[in-house]
């Protein structure tokens, strides 16, 4: 999960890098249908079957479009606002999935895990700022995509475990390449790439890559309450690329609004835990 972690930290930095000259239309095409032909050839070597009808089942479907919205928010924002804000605003992603599982799951949410969630909320308008004069609009794309990652990780509880995971992958990356058809209207005509911006864009398709793929074997593989909370590591890689290799000053409201959002979600994660060992108590 921390490698996951730091892999996406790293492809952020790359995409802000990017975004300097390029539009986000070019970021989405060139990173998306780069990794998915990377998943392809990987699919094929390994000879999984990327067309298998389970994957026509309204799981797989839905998850596919919360990747491609969210895809398209996450890289918009990343073009239009710092790399530190919208890494902080991420960091809201875990307490929307126990939101939306309790509301489109019936998943039972205490008082106590409501509170994390509610503080966890304060944290994102402390570092959002709405209505004072270091708003911007802008940053609502970071809230959207937190909305779709968010659609997305509860859908995925549902998902048939029999899919592979390069499968997953794959159709997450094509997804992020077909978002660039809608963001094509909003930033204008593509640009010839330099050598420098070609070799990043490769860079940052193989290591936004291999993080997902990560994430996916992370999230499978482990006990997802006790990997969970690693995934606030991603707010570390982000705020120290952010600082040494853009310059970007880290402000009061981004680290204490953070703060207050990493907090509640360990301690919503830890809460989680200590039912979930409850439950396995009462049934041995």
């Amino acid at each position: 999960m921390m490698l996951s972690m730091a892999c996406f930290a790293i492809e952020d930095t790359f995409i802000k890098i990017l975004s300097a000259r390029l539009p986000a239309t070019q970021i989405l095409f060139s990173i998306g249908f780069g990794g998915a032909l990377i998943t392809f050839l990987i699919a094929f070597v390994s000879r999984v079957n990327l067309a298998d009808k389970i994957l026509l089942n309204k799981h797989v479907i839905t998850r596919t479009v919360a990747d491609l919205f969210g895809a398209l928010s996450f890289t918009s924002a990343m073009v239009l606002i710092p790399m530190s804000l919208l890494a902080s605003i991420l960091q809201a992603t875990p307490l929307f999935v126990t939101l939306g599982a309790a509301v489109l799951l019936g998943e039972k949410v205490g008082w106590r895990r409501w509170s994390a969630i509610l503080t966890g909320f304060v944290g994102v308008l402390i570092i959002l700022q709405p209505g004072y004069g270091n708003f911007q609009i802008a940053s609502l794309l970071g809230l959207a995509a937190v909305l779709c990652l968010a659609l997305r990780d509860v859908v995925t509880r549902d998902m048939a475990t029999e899919i592979p995971t390069i499968t997953v992958t794959f159709y997450a990356c094509l997804a992020m390449g077909s978002a660039g058809f809608i963001a094509y209207p909003f930033f204008g005509p593509l640009f010839l790439p330099t050598a420098f911006e070609t070799v990043v864009l490769i860079g940052a398709a193989i290591i936004g890559l291999s993080g997902y793929l990560l994430l996916v074997l992370a999230t499978r593989k482990g006990d997802v309450s006790v990997i969970a909370p690693f995934r606030y590591s991603r707010l570390l890689f982000s705020l120290g690329l952010a600082s040494l290799i853009l310059g970007e000053k880290l402000t009061f409201p981004i680290i204490f609004g953070g703060i207050l959002i990493v907090g509640s979600g360990i301690y919503m994660f830890g809460r989680e835990r200590r039912l979930s060992l409850r439950k396995i108590d009462s049934i041995n």
